[in-house]
């Protein structure tokens, strides 16, 4: 059973009785029953079930900081710089806040089944050693107090990037074939034992992670976890209809900051940083390579994430395009003045007597006015073309290739995905399990819960999506609309 993107934050506040204003995830009761009826649905099957979470269990991003009394400002906006001692704290205190779930993890392991973590771009720190311990922790105790069998937390497993089973299938969250979201060295744990965790935790850091830490969390309740750029034109379109007053404060608070952070992201030296994490990276591919046969296998695997998406080396490109959009609007800006200084000009040489000069010069008022405000708007509301890019779809198909698995399984993409792999379709299936978090991508109504609790049910080598049902107690057939047969541009999809 595989389950992803639950983006897990501090959740209840006992002493308070309320959520913590970043939480995400409010559904740890549903999760309970959820694994209740695997444990109970396996009962008359003989054989345990491995409960594989791929990523983004836990979110790391989009967490209150720990200010200290008195502090104020946007500083408070930035979720903790992690490092190893603070993210197995973090996860204690996350794990405190969602009960319930760490309860529903504890069933699993006391009736004889496995529970496996995997890494995403928003829990990469679950690769950490102290971070596995706190977990194993806080199971264990949820265990003991449960009166469980001793020995129940041997069946918690932590993979380091990927679970593959030989001619079966291949799991991964998914985030290092996203432009938006790839580190350059992902496997880390080997940084957790010296200095330079918390230097490659900033330096390399994606695109999407940057503005979830230093400018989305500022929004506050509202859900900042988006799964592409066209989503976050949806959000801006919505803060500037609704509330145009948080987005004009959040602006005004974090632009100087931003800037000052991508000023220094682009400027600072490189040093030695990368050179030791390129290096811890490679040796621990070697090690996965030769744990699990794949060999050179891993490497090609690597090879197909995407390079230069982390905000260290996009921070000069977003810079140079910031200079280039104020550039083309100081330049729209003059050639707009220039001809409305004709047009007045034009209008105060006229032959006219005085009201008809006046009537025409302020005709020329409207139109230009109504030009600038038509502009601006249109700036403000446009949507670019509602084209899905499919990067994960295109890596499952070369991973399958390359591991010879007919099953592939991602998450990362928030978006519930059923697509065949390979062009001729005799390869095998890829699937994308969403996320338990409500969605907000689409346009128009579809007949679908805003929120499906998905998972994917691997049975040997056949994989069926479905969605929990708390009401039903059961679960349900994720509902999926077949794809238009023609792109925007006439092309098939995905071509």
């Amino acid at each position: 059973m595989v389950v992803s993107d639950l983006h897990m934050g501090r959740g209840l506040n006992p002493a308070t009785k309320h959520w913590h204003r970043l939480e995400a995830f409010l559904y740890d009761e549903d999760f309970l029953a959820f694994c209740r009826w695997l444990c109970r649905s396996q009962q008359g099957r003989g054989i345990p079930l491995a409960l594989v979470l791929n990523g983004d269990v836990f979110d790391f991003l989009r967490i209150e900081p720990a200010a200290p009394p008195g502090a104020a400002g946007p500083g408070r906006a930035f979720a903790p710089l992690l490092t190893p001692g603070t993210a197995a704290a973090l996860v204690g205190d996350i794990l405190a806040g969602h009960q319930p779930f760490a309860d529903a993890l504890a069933e699993v392991l006391a009736a004889g089944h496995e529970v496996v973590f995997l890494p995403g771009n928003h829990d990469l720190e679950v690769q950490w050693e102290p971070v596995q311990e706190a977990i194993r922790r806080v199971l264990a105790a949820r265990l003991e107090a449960a009166g469980a069998p001793a020995g129940a937390t041997a069946r918690l497993a932590f993979a380091p990037w990927f679970l593959w089973e030989p001619g079966r299938i291949w799991i991964e969250h998914g985030c290092q074939y996203d432009p938006e979201n790839a580190f350059r060295f992902p496997l880390r744990r080997r940084l957790a034992e010296g200095p330079l965790a918390a230097t490659v935790a900033e330096r390399d850091l994606p695109l999407g992670n940057f503005f979830q830490r230093y400018l989305y969390n500022a929004f506050g309740p509202i859900t900042f976890i988006v799964p592409s750029t066209r989503a976050n034109y949806r959000y801006f379109r919505y803060l500037l209809t609704n509330q145009p007053r948080l987005l004009l404060r959040v602006v005004l608070s974090h632009t100087r900051f931003l800037v000052q952070i991508l000023r220094r992201l682009a400027r600072a030296p490189e040093f030695g940083w990368q050179r030791e994490a390129e290096e811890a990276h490679a040796a621990e591919l070697a090690e996965i390579a030769g744990a699990t046969g794949l060999g050179e296998k891993v490497a090609e695997v690597d090879r197909l994430k995407f390079r230069g998406a982390d905000a260290a080396r996009a921070a000069g490109g977003l810079l140079r395009q910031a200079a280039k959009i104020a550039g083309g609007a100081m330049l729209a800006g003059l050639v707009g003045l220039g001809l409305f200084t004709a047009a007045t000009a034009a209008v105060g040489s006229l032959q006219f007597g005085f009201a008809w000069r006046t009537l025409l010069t302020l005709l020329v008022y409207l139109v230009f006015g109504a030009l600038a405000a038509a502009g601006a708007v249109a700036a403000a509301l446009r949507v670019p073309p509602d084209r899905t890019p499919r990067p994960l779809g295109e890596a499952a198909d070369r991973i399958a290739g390359i591991t010879g698995v007919p099953l592939v399984a991602f998450g990362h993409t928030h978006e519930e995905v059923v697509s065949r792999l390979g062009r001729d379709g005799a390869r095998g299936w890829y699937f994308n399990t969403g996320t338990w978090l409500a969605v907000f991508t689409h346009d128009v109504l579809l007949p679908r819960e805003r929120l499906q609790f998905t998972f994917l049910r691997v049975r040997g080598a056949e994989a069926e999506l479905l969605h929990w049902s708390p009401g039903r107690d059961r679960p349900m057939p994720v509902v999926l609309l077949e794809e238009d047969p023609l792109a925007p541009d006439g092309s098939p999809p995905g071509a």
